[in-house]
């Protein structure tokens, strides 16, 4: 039997379309939910809509790493597939991308193909390299818009890849991640300290690669996803610290204090220059040139002003 764990987090009404799709398509799936105290009535609807759902509810914002091992924990299939709401699933999409594990006792995990709503695949997202400092100097400096073919930000994006076919890869988005329960156990799952989100992911992929397993993208698994859906109730200043927050900490981790602190710097130094473009047009999604210069100028203060780096 395979498991399925999807987050909520005021999700809307993508966590209902979420779970019908699974109905339709993932026939005999365990599907356990687990809603970090959503407010928004999703989980309500969404339960409606699917009773037969386990329901995990959590008293706070646990986080995406805690709430996604509190929910592999108490599954009881293997693999288990670690979906967002945001995504639904196609039709013989989860049986095939557990075909790619089951098959070789090598592969630990497996990424399906996320689908845009425009309904073309989501390259430079779907499927990355792990990151490097250059590439996330490049990305930070906007060097990507300025010379989108410049090698740091072409492998980390992996420009390259033929989403068309199956292959091994580093880092499938976790969007749709599939793993093997005794890499979960031999893991211990998520890294909680990754809060509330982001490079959670990354990091579980890493461990993954340095103990030998590997990881394939599966194209004829194929997901849905809309995305954006942890961004909006959390608002763009939030966003910005818990993202590079959590990025520097996975530099921390695997690649030392010295890189984490460069990431650090260059963080600062794209938050001031992203700060002083707003001046004159603004960048941050959904506001005004005003607003976007205070959300960039907070977030450089806030990593300035940090003594250290985190582990």
């Amino acid at each position: 039997m395979i498991s399925i764990v999807i987050v909520n987090w005021n999700s809307g009404d993508l966590l209902e379309r979420c779970l019908r799709s699974l109905a339709a398509n993932a026939v005999g799936c365990e599907v356990i939910v687990v809603d970090n105290a959503s407010e928004d009535g999703s989980l309500e609807s969404a339960c409606a809509a699917a009773p037969s759902v386990t329901v995990l509810r959590n008293d706070a914002n646990m986080g995406f790493a805690a709430a996604n091992n509190r929910g592999w924990r108490a599954s009881r299939g293997n693999p288990v597939l670690f979906l967002n709401p945001d995504t639904e699933s196609m039709p013989g999409s989860v049986s095939k991308l557990a075909d790619s594990i089951t098959q070789d006792s090598t592969v630990w995990a497996a990424g399906g193909k996320l689908i845009g709503n425009s309904g073309k695949s989501q390259a430079g997202f779907n499927v990355r390299s792990f990151p490097t400092v250059a590439a996330v100097a490049g990305e930070l400096l906007l060097l990507d818009k300025l010379w989108p073919g410049n090698p740091w930000t072409r492998r980390y994006r992996r420009s390259d890849q033929d989403l068309q076919c199956a292959a091994d890869v580093e880092q499938p988005a976790a969007a749709c991640l599939m793993v093997t329960r005794s890499a979960l156990e031999t893991l211990g799952g998520f890294d909680e300290s990754f809060y509330p989100a982001w490079f959670e992911d990354v990091d579980l992929c890493k461990r993954i690669r340095s103990c030998g397993g590997r990881i394939r993208f599966q194209p004829a698994a194929r997901f849905l996803h809309h995305g954006g859906c942890s961004l909006l109730p959390l608002g763009n200043e939030k966003f910005l610290i818990s993202f590079h927050g959590s990025q520097i900490r996975y530099f921390a981790k695997h690649e030392g204090t010295a890189a984490a602190r460069q990431v650090r710097n260059w963080v600062i130094l794209g938050m001031l220059l992203r700060a002083v473009l707003s001046l004159i047009h603004p960048i941050a999604p959904n506001q005004t040139r005003a607003s976007s210069v205070r959300i960039y100028w907070n977030a450089a203060r806030h990593f300035a002003a940090l003594s250290g780096v985190r582990q």
